[in-house]
């Protein structure tokens, strides 16, 4: 039974594993913030040193439109809620039909249990939760490409959302010779290139998968090879919302693209 609220896993909507469920609420909890701070040294209050986001709880609650007070009935119902479970247990990209355009990455961190099958008035509930990327964010990624003449120069970006996101970086050679270094600045931290072997229509790739970074070059044919011995400089490229700069040093003329996906409180 489609409802006003609908939740959809990997694009499969929950109320249309079976038209016998009926979806009564989604309900994003609180995120799981970790602070920490020390005294300050004037005597009064604290300095925050660190503060991250740990994980975020999707729960969600339906029922099942099947009585249950006869053994056919409650066999029915089990396996409506065999089907849930199935929908549920591989977790990955949540979305809901009231945020356009947003998913929350998730696993599944609790199923519901059967209780007592014989009543129909039973609401069940699932929750999901968000470890590797707590925050809603954009399901399409932005991406702002440009051409880099060899030596230095800088382009502006926007970064729209309320939460940090991390940055992913394409640099396509298509000079005609081999590029062996370069320098990538986005918000402030800098990755340095060198010895990279860049052959004329092959591209660096910085990009990111479960929110851990990989750094590849990918050649013409389409393969990878990796490239993190090349590089010396930040973890990765972290911006908060707002107006960044992307500043760049290259050895030849080249494409570059970034591009990221907006992240929501």
């Amino acid at each position: 039974m489609q409802m006003k609220r609908r939740v959809a896993l990997n694009g499969a909507w929950l109320d249309e594993v079976d038209s016998r469920i009926v979806v009564s609420s989604v309900e994003p909890a609180d995120g799981r913030e970790n602070i920490s701070a020390v005294d300050a040294a004037a005597g009064y209050g604290q300095r925050i040193t660190g503060r991250r986001r740990s994980t975020l709880d999707m729960v969600v609650k339906f029922r099942i439109l099947e009585h249950g007070h006869s053994e056919s009935g409650q066999q029915a119902r089990a396996e409506v809620l065999e089907k849930v479970n199935a929908w549920a247990a591989a977790g990955g990209a949540l979305t809901v039909n009231y945020k356009p355009d947003r998913r929350l990455n998730v696993i599944l961190a609790q199923a519901p249990g059967e209780g007592s099958l014989w009543d129909y008035t039973k609401e069940f509930q699932i929750v999901f939760r968000a470890y590797t990327i707590p925050y809603w964010e954009s399901a399409s990624a932005v991406n702002t490409s440009f051409y880099a003449a060899a030596g230095s120069g800088n382009k502006s970006l926007v970064v729209e959302g309320s939460a940090e996101t991390q940055c992913d970086v394409m640099v396509a050679n298509n000079s005609g010779s081999t590029m062996n270094s370069c320098t990538i600045s986005i918000g402030g931290k800098s990755m340095t290139f060198s010895a990279l072997g860049l052959a004329s229509g092959e591209t660096l790739v910085v990009d990111h998968s479960d929110g851990l970074i990989r750094i590849r070059i990918q050649g013409s044919g389409g393969t990878f090879r990796s490239a993190m011995a090349k590089r010396t400089g930040a973890n990765d490229f972290m911006v908060a919302p707002g107006t960044i700069t992307c500043s760049y040093t290259v050895a030849n003329n080249c494409r570059i693209t970034v591009g990221w996906r907006t992240r929501y409180l």
